[in-house]
């Protein structure tokens, strides 16, 4: 997207908002900081606007992200949401309407309107409105953007927490190769509404269960390395159980997988359910782009950090996986 296209949806998305008083927000399923980062910071700004607003993801808050006001608010379902309101649905750092995991024809028969708000190459421009900045670190970040331009008197402490805790951890703690003087920009933007760096950190990065690092402990030791091309582990079902620990204790693993020297491509397969694995893949090698490696398989994102899903036996999908490394 270049700067025309975004000042002209983005006008789009100030007089959809403005003149519209009922809303539903959505994000991915499994939800990450940018995702929550993203939802969270809109439901603020519209109910600080007075709108009707509901916020939805049917998955699990991850226990990293419970210090984010309005995370309480978020429901699950669409269950109790009535059928007489046209409402503006937003689906924020959300690729494709399906990764939601809630019935398409429930969202478009309650839709008058959709925003697609989206940083991932792998968009598929499925809104009435669609903000899809590729170039920008975070969704978040997209979201500063249009709030400073058209709502900057109505941010605050909240919004801004919501918004610096997306492009914190979709920079990989301001690390990765999208960390760009823009994004420092924001961040010092940010830090004037007093928010506190090192407890957000504290709450992300240093806040795990005991039982994580048993956990860790097998999911590292199941790793192996093919051909240096690939270093890979996995997660089954059972073992979130077995340590008592939610889905997204997975969060950070594949980020100390990507560490490894002179490995093209780090994988992490998580069962999502029985034979269903979501494979998050990353790499720290710039001649290697795993959004394309992610397209072969019907996934997407970012050249250096994409995922998709995996069905049938697990081994034969990461042999498929080193394959379309080797030809890649």
């Amino acid at each position: 997207m270049n700067i025309d296209d975004f000042n002209k949806n983005s006008l789009e998305f100030f007089n959809t908002i403005e003149k519209n008083t009922d809303f539903l927000l959505f994000t991915h399923s499994y939800p990450d900081g940018d995702a929550l980062g993203s939802l969270l910071s809109l439901y603020k700004m519209l109910k600080k606007m007075n709108k009707n607003v509901f916020a939805i993801c049917n998955s699990e808050m991850p226990y990293q992200y419970k210090f984010l006001s309005g995370n309480e608010e978020i429901v699950k379902s669409m269950d109790n949401i009535g059928d007489d309101t046209n409402y503006v649905s937003i689906f924020a750092d959300c690729a494709d309407i399906k990764r939601i995991k809630i019935d398409y024809e429930t969202v478009i028969k309650k839709s008058g309107k959709i925003i697609n708000i989206d940083h991932h190459l792998s968009n598929t421009y499925f809104g009435d409105i669609n903000i899809v900045f590729s170039e920008k670190s975070a969704t978040c970040e997209i979201i500063y953007l249009l709030f400073e331009k058209y709502f900057h008197e109505k941010i605050d402490k909240d919004i801004a927490e919501a918004l610096y805790t997306g492009i914190l951890t979709d920079t990989g703690k301001f690390q990765y190769s999208n960390t760009t003087k823009e994004v420092h920009k924001i961040i010092s933007s940010l830090l004037e509404y007093d928010i506190e760096p090192s407890k957000i950190y504290s709450s992300i990065y240093e806040n795990e269960p005991a039982n994580r690092f048993r956990f860790l402990a097998l999911v590292f030791k199941r790793a192996r390395i093919l051909n240096n091309n690939l270093i890979y582990s996995y997660i089954k079902m059972k073992d979130f159980d077995k340590f008592n620990l939610p889905f997204s204790a997975n969060d950070g693993i594949i980020e100390i997988l990507r560490t490894a020297k002179d490995v093209k491509v780090a994988a992490l397969f998580k069962e999502v359910s029985k034979n269903n694995y979501k494979v998050s893949l990353r790499s720290s090698d710039e001649s290697v782009n795993v959004a394309v490696i992610a397209e072969r398989f019907g996934g997407g994102g970012h050249k250096m950090a994409s995922a998709y899903v995996a069905e049938g036996n697990l081994m034969k999908s990461v042999a498929e996986l080193h394959k379309s490394i080797n030809n890649n």
